[in-house]
């Protein structure tokens, strides 16, 4: 699949996607609320990605977007997630998980094809695991139901976020930050 949905991939094995939207709201025994959700940086030249996510269901959210990825992108491209928590909006965050840079192949041949894949392609034009380098190509992503009910048990209540970044050397080609808060 384009660069932007395996960054989105990493997310989705936390359990989110990022991308600016009002709050959403998912009531069950925990409160999950997403304050702020935004697309920070964006190389048009190499890509161009919107996503959106809406409440569908009791910790459910739906997930739709898309992706013209205008360049190859094989496993030079890098994968990085920064999520940080705090206790209070007003506390210092600290990191409580930095996973290591992944190339997009090896997220491809992974995270995406054990956890995400058979599920994913009933919602996209995902390309099969063992696609790599991905071609250019414009995806889309529908109404891909992300249940955050496991998630919540997860997480403890406080304030999170999340940083997500598709890079290309040192240079950041795709990056999406979220403010979320567990009460």
């Amino acid at each position: 699949m384009g660069a932007f949905f395996d960054a989105v991939q990493h997310l989705l094995v936390l359990g989110f996607i990022l991308l600016a939207f009002e709050p959403v709201k998912i009531l069950a025994n925990r409160k999950l609320t997403l304050h702020k959700l935004e697309k920070v940086i964006e190389d048009s030249e190499d890509l161009h990605s919107h996503l959106r996510i809406a409440e569908h269901k009791e910790n459910v959210l739906l997930v739709s977007g898309e992706l013209k990825q205008h360049v190859e992108i094989d496993n030079k491209w890098k994968i990085h997630l920064i999520v940080s928590r705090a206790a209070a909006l007003d506390e210092e965050f600290h990191v409580v998980l930095n996973m290591p840079h992944m190339g997009v192949c090896d997220v491809m041949k992974s995270y995406y094809k054990e956890v995400l894949y058979e599920k994913l392609k009933e919602y996209s034009n995902a390309p099969h695991p063992n696609t790599c380098p991905l071609p250019p190509e414009h995806y889309h992503l529908d109404d891909y139901p992300l249940d955050v009910h496991l998630l919540k048990k997860l997480m403890t209540p406080g304030h999170y976020r999340f940083v997500s970044r598709l890079m290309k050397g040192e240079h950041i080609k795709l990056e999406y930050r979220a403010e979320l808060e567990l009460e």
